[in-house]
């Protein structure tokens, strides 16, 4: 696994130039909002066979965490606030580390969520690699595809569900 703090590696990386608010909204969930400043490098995922901007000027992240959950879900928003993607980052577990940063241990699955209610599985190649090289056992490969579909069998890829949940977020920041 990867300890991931609830920035990942935004904060690690001197090309990505942003501001973040992180907020503790009860005893077991955090939030986070970053915003990408005008020097930013821009960053492109692949999607559906496009080049997808997701980081440079003026674009947004919120991410939601939960001591509870084996996950943490991140909205993706481009500068004029539409919303590019929702990811799941599946976790063997979320925590708070000793510097009070909410963080999770990675377990390299995840999902996207596209504003057409498209759901993509990722780095399920990372995640056997991990296997096969002894970096998480047996038991956490599983979790993380029991994990996997638990989130693809409930209203959490829904995509009212998605944007009603964003948008409530959101009004933490505003």
């Amino acid at each position: 696994m990867r300890k991931k703090d609830i920035l990942g590696k935004l904060a690690k990386n001197p090309e990505m130039i942003f501001t973040h608010s992180i907020k503790k909204l009860n005893n077991d969930e955090y939030s986070a909002f970053i915003h990408f400043l005008t020097n930013s490098k821009a960053m492109f995922v692949e999607s559906m066979g496009k080049q997808v901007q997701w980081a440079g000027a003026e674009y947004k992240i919120l991410t939601y965490l939960s001591i509870k959950e084996k996950w943490s879900l991140s909205t993706y928003y481009a500068p004029d606030n539409e919303i590019l993607f929702w990811y799941f980052d599946i976790s063997k577990k979320n925590f708070v580390d000793e510097q009070g940063m909410p963080c999770i241990d990675d377990i390299y699955l995840d999902l996207a969520v596209l504003p057409n209610g498209q759901i993509i599985t990722l780095d399920a190649d990372e995640l056997k690699e991990a296997l096969d090289n002894g970096t998480v056992s047996k038991k956490d490969f599983n979790n993380a595809y029991i994990t996997h579909d638990l989130i693809i069998n409930s209203k959490l890829v829904e995509v009212k569900f998605l944007k009603e949940l964003s948008s409530k977020m959101r009004l933490n920041y505003e």
